[in-house]
């Protein structure tokens, strides 16, 4: 049996303050909004206003997240909701790493790169990826959270990462099988249509499992140039968000960028909110590892890559939101980001 490198080496944090992006959060309040239910009372209890929501590069911690799921389940009264919140988060609700998975080269290098950024997946789970033979598995393993929350996350985090392999494919075939450690469930009829595949129940592991010839499938969106240069956003913006952990500002000026990046993009009108000298915001942001541009150029790509993917906004118009001064600066700076010119994205 050959197993591909697993999510082993975890972030020094309480599993508890472990920070994870909103996506998780803004997808559930989505879903639920459809069913009549207030985001008010979906984010009851967690610490997070329904402002906060319209943030995505927003931090907000594993328990807060927890707090919302179980609201969700509560307040919608599906036990199925898991499975249903896992199909809808396709790749373009990760960022920068869901763009970075869909310009691998293989089905098999974008599972690594989710393996390998264990903060930007957000996974409640030590993600791995085995072969034995003709066949391969995409594992959960490990849940160390909220017990009562188990079947929900794992539920999550399998129909999640299918709906991911198959965007990173370009075709929606099912695996081979579904394994699921817990006992079988009052919606397991629900299983074909999120996989394509029944459930198989009580089984020894929580996995997926499909032909290991798919893993070397070369992908429809792939490009090398892209995929180095969105790699290292990955690598800078994991180490970011450990760093953002024990510094507060930050937390706070990758907020204020997201939040109004035309505006934020002048160091003066960022120094202004945060009562602080250019100079002195420059020195602590260079000693949590970073700087004001590196964290500009993130806030900037990341909402690029979401209008260019998901709102019928011009060249022009994405260029004049992000700040800007004229369309043709945008496209270059797009380029050096991505490697792409954004039309090409786009299309």
């Amino acid at each position: 049996m050959h197993a591909q490198p697993e999510s082993s080496s975890r972030p020094a944090f309480p599993l508890a303050h472990r920070p994870v992006s909103l996506h998780g959060v803004v997808a559930t309040a989505r879903l639920l909004a459809e069913r009549g239910v207030a985001v008010e009372a979906l984010l009851a209890g967690s610490g997070i206003p329904p402002q906060r929501l319209q943030e995505p590069a927003r931090l907000i911690s594993l328990h807060q997240e927890l707090r919302i799921f179980d609201n969700a389940r509560r307040l919608s009264g599906d036990e199925s909701l898991g499975l249903r919140l896992g199909k809808a988060m396709h790749i373009s609700s990760y960022g920068i790493l869901g763009y970075t998975m869909l310009v691998s080269p293989t089905v098999r290098v974008a599972l690594e790169t989710a393996i390998r950024f264990p903060l930007l997946l957000g996974s409640y789970f030590r993600l791995a990826v085995e072969e034995d033979g003709r066949q391969a598995r995409l594992l959960a393993r490990d849940y160390a959270c909220q017990p009562d929350l188990y079947r929900f996350n794992v539920e999550m985090c399998l129909s999640s990462m299918w709906s991911i392999v198959c965007d990173c494919m370009g075709v929606c075939w099912p695996p081979t099988a579904v394994h699921m450690r817990f006992a079988e469930p009052a919606h397991a009829a629900l299983y074909p249509q999120i996989f394509g595949q029944q459930g198989l129940f009580s089984c020894s592991e929580d996995a997926l499992l499909f032909p290991a010839k798919w893993l070397d499938r070369p992908q429809p969106l792939a490009d090398a140039v892209s995929f180095h240069m969105a790699q290292e956003q990955c690598e800078r913006l994991q180490s970011q968000w450990l760093a953002s952990q024990g510094t507060a500002l930050v937390a706070r000026v990758q907020r204020l960028l997201q939040t109004d990046p035309a505006r934020f993009a002048c160091m003066s009108e960022l120094t202004a909110v945060l009562h602080m000298s250019e100079r002195t915001l420059r020195r602590k942001l260079a000693a949590s590892g970073t700087t004001f541009q590196a964290l500009l150029d993130e806030a900037r790509q990341q909402q690029a890559l979401q209008l260019l993917q998901h709102s019928q906004l011009s060249i022009g118009q994405i260029a004049e939101q992000l700040g800007f001064a004229e369309p043709a600066s945008f496209r270059h700076a797009f380029t050096r980001w991505t490697g792409r010119r954004p039309s090409e994205l786009r299309r």
